[in-house]
């Protein structure tokens, strides 16, 4: 298989404040067959309004990395950020072919963050990841895509789930990466470290054909992109939670936190 001139590189950014805000941003570059799009996203849940996005294809930022921060900033939204790492780094190559791979940098599975937002000062957690793929999402097998981050004062849990005819998973407890882990969208099970992440769900953040959604904004500026996708992947189900965290241990002990998590149901019926 000859290497695609596909190339997607998407960064996610996170903020949980004190008062139950929570924030998503996405800033990326794809390019395809010579030509380059850049896009932004702002997802705010606020308790009092509720959900809000926002997105845009003018003048976007890539997030920058110096030494244990991470800075972004995008004039449209009127939002400046600063992500402060508090756990090491993670990474992990996902997918491999002779087409292409997909690679996973976590660069803060917790941070420190300060945002600026038009006048306005806040302060919570938050948590970092970047994508590097250069083959076309639709040419990894996958019926089913679970990802989530969980923060409580101590602890920090990521993972990823892919299933196809089989699972492959990766789960890192405090840095540590564990294996043979039970990963629904309610809780979180491993036997190896013996312990329960109960997520409630009690928020959603989406619930909708976003890979639709967005491919529908991006033919303004790549006509013909959606030719290329099969309407399986295109019509996709996504489901985005922000849940109230129960983190139950061998010693009985509880410890609540907080928890963005997602699922991606590719076999959704295309309506």
């Amino acid at each position: 298989m000859e290497r695609s001139n596909f190339y997607l590189n998407k960064w996610f950014l996170d903020f949980i404040g004190n008062n139950g805000e929570t924030m998503i941003f996405y800033s990326a570059k794809l390019s395809w067959k010579g030509l380059s799009v850049f896009y932004a996203s702002w997802i705010d849940h606020n308790p009092q309004s509720g959900v809000t996005i926002k997105s845009h294809f003018f003048n976007v930022k890539i997030p920058e990395i110096k030494d244990n921060f991470i800075s972004w900033h995008d004039d449209k939204f009127e939002i400046q950020g600063t992500w402060k790492a508090v756990d090491n780094p993670i990474y992990a190559r996902l997918f491999e072919s002779d087409g292409g791979y997909l690679d996973w940098n976590c660069f803060q599975p917790a941070s420190e963050v300060h945002l600026k937002i038009k006048d306005k000062h806040i302060y919570g957690k938050g948590y970092v990841e970047q994508l590097i793929l250069t083959t076309p999402p639709w040419h990894i097998p996958m019926d089913d895509l679970r990802w989530g981050r969980f923060h409580s004062l101590h602890d920090t849990i990521v993972w990823i789930e892919i299933r196809k005819e089989h699972k492959q998973q990766w789960l890192w407890y405090n840095g540590e990466k564990i294996m043979n882990c039970k990963i629904e969208d309610d809780q979180i099970i491993s036997t190896e470290k013996h312990f329960i992440l109960k997520l409630n769900r009690n928020i959603v953040l989406e619930s909708e054909k976003k890979i639709f959604q967005v491919v529908q904004k991006l033919l303004n500026y790549l006509p013909g992109f959606n030719k290329l996708i099969p309407s399986q992947f295109l019509m996709a189900d996504n489901h985005k939670w922000v849940s109230i965290a129960e983190l139950q241990k061998s010693n009985s002990t509880i410890i609540q936190g907080m928890a963005i998590h997602e699922w991606v149901n590719f076999n959704a019926k295309n309506q």
